[in-house]
């Protein structure tokens, strides 16, 4: 694929940043766009986001680091900024920071959990095409006719991968993510228990993730036969379904 936009003035920039960026900037507009059902300021979503995702790149760097220590060090010193990140600690990052920021703003916990948590599918499946064009996060060999192959010297898949038909797994997951992001958004905008949206997320995503993982060709941490990757989405679809639990008994209606 093509991971840089054309040289300007020597300049490379990536196309997974410009996505990863698209991504963000999507879930912003939807957050203003529907911020009087929180009754929130635009400054107050821009605090938030801003720490959520402080807390999701803090935290998927420092685990990735501690997981893959030795890839991390033979890393070009601009690939050590620009790629790896593990999910567990992002997710773990941005628990942490949106738990702290909605207190500090003083905005219900359970309230702004479901708010915010609509519009994370939305730039996730703009995010997952950037690691498609970038070559990251690539699928295993498949010769069925949803394979794509890669060429472009400067993507991430491997060399001996390159004109070898992968899964397109990168944009299966981004599909995937762009449904449970409408499916979120119907089920905010009718009436719910606090919580119940949050939960629905989690229990989503982790059953995406799960599934996705099945796909993917990078090689990864095997524990009991599944890797660690779907160990986390396992303990995140527990802890929605835990949430789910917990806020229909105790949940606000609305």
């Amino acid at each position: 694929m093509y991971p840089f936009l054309p040289e300007f003035f020597g300049i490379k920039i990536p196309l997974y940043g410009i996505m990863t960026a698209l991504g963000y900037i999507a879930g912003i507009i939807y957050c203003i766009k529907n911020r009087e059902r929180l009754k929130i300021s635009k400054d107050d979503i821009f605090d938030i986001v801003f720490y959520i995702f402080l807390g999701a790149i803090i935290g998927g760097k420092l685990l990735y680091i501690l997981f893959y220590w030795h890839d991390f060090i033979a890393a070009a010193p601009f690939d050590k900024i620009r790629y790896g990140f593990v999910f567990l600690g992002g997710f773990i990052g941005a628990v942490i920071a949106g738990v702290y920021i909605l207190r500090k703003k003083k905005i219900p916990l359970l309230k702004g959990a479901d708010f915010f948590a609509v519009p994370v599918p939305l730039g996730h499946a703009i995010g997952k095409i950037g690691c498609f064009l970038a070559g990251c996060c690539y699928g295993k060999v498949s010769q069925n006719f949803l394979s794509v192959k890669f060429s472009n010297p400067q993507c991430l898949v491997p060399q001996h991968l390159h004109g070898i038909g992968l899964y397109p797994v990168q944009l299966i997951e981004s599909a995937l993510s762009l449904i449970l992001f409408f499916v979120l958004h119907k089920l905010y905008r009718r009436k719910h228990f606090d919580g119940a949206i949050i939960a629905a997320f989690m229990t989503g995503f982790g059953i995406l993730r799960f599934l996705a993982e099945f796909f993917r060709g990078e090689d990864e941490i095997y524990i009991l036969g599944i890797t660690q990757t779907q160990i986390t989405a396992l303990f995140v679809i527990l802890a929605g379904l835990g949430i789910f639990w917990w806020s229909k008994k105790y949940g606000a209606k609305k």
